[in-house]
């Protein structure tokens, strides 16, 4: 239990750190996209779902519980600041984001991601 607890106090500590003097929640925002991709983000939620609804069988996870704790810490991080810059109106006008991944990657990511759906969309209609 321990062990849990102390799991759980980093998401309190994310939650507590934005009163912080030297807090930038443009800064953690960049900090996640430098560290995870759409791709990768899938895959951790996915793992976290699949864990968490298929616990009776006792599925073996593929992403070490260590990367899926860093992961959930990061992702409430990013919530956080992205909360934040909206509450406070802050002007992203001017900011760079670097990417995990190159933006022509990210590009074909987002078009292949719009051809699945304009196709099922279609699909759809058409019944």
């Amino acid at each position: 239990m321990k062990e849990l607890l102390k799991k759980l106090v980093a998401f309190d500590l994310a939650m507590y750190e934005i009163h912080h003097l030297d807090y930038d929640p443009v800064a953690c925002v960049k900090d996640f996209w430098t560290r995870y991709d759409m791709d990768s983000c899938r895959n951790h939620l996915v793992e976290l779902l699949t864990i968490y609804f298929d616990r009776e069988r006792g599925v073996n996870p593929t992403i070490s519980a260590a990367d899926i704790q860093s992961f959930s810490v990061a992702l409430f991080r990013m919530v956080m600041g992205y909360f934040l810059i909206h509450y406070k109106k802050i002007n992203l006008t001017g900011v760079e984001i670097s990417f995990l991944r190159s933006n022509r990657f990210i590009a074909c990511e987002l078009e292949s991601s719009k051809e699945i759906f304009d196709f099922f969309y279609q699909l759809s209609q058409n019944h």
